[in-house]
């Protein structure tokens, strides 16, 4: 009985990992600590028609895209403190995201920018959020 178990164990295991490949188990493992807010990365969101960056997020963030369109950006800001960002992604606007090593000043530091025209530039539209001091 034993041996029929121990045969049945070692199947099991041959069959989910016979299929994955390291790359697939490094893959996994890196969403998995994004996703627990254990990596700083950077998302930037860009319109497709005409190749201007939109905006750009940085931090210890999670990101989900929900059914309507919505990519939702969860920013760790403290020891249990979390701010949203959210913004509709269209037709048009597509995003990466990339990782980068922390910054020197805290752990917890994060980073919103908007990229606006040169013409709202110009006349003083601009926007940007950060926590980290200069």
């Amino acid at each position: 009985m034993k041996s029929k178990l121990m045969t049945s164990a070692l199947l099991a295991l041959t069959l989910c990992f016979g299929g994955c490949t390291k790359a697939d188990r490094v893959n996994y493992n890196i969403r998995q600590e994004a996703d627990n807010f254990q990596t700083y990365r950077r998302v930037i969101a860009i319109n497709t028609r005409t190749n201007q960056t939109l905006f750009s997020v940085e931090g210890l963030i999670s990101i989900t895209v929900d059914s309507d369109g919505d990519l939702n950006v969860t920013i760790k800001t403290g020891e249990e403190e979390y701010k949203l960002f959210y913004a509709h992604l269209g037709s048009d606007v597509t995003y990466t995201c990339i990782q980068l090593d922390p910054t020197e000043t805290t752990p917890y530091a994060y980073q919103i920018a908007f990229f606006p025209t040169k013409e709202m530039i110009e006349h003083g539209l601009i926007d940007i959020v950060s926590t980290e001091s200069e």
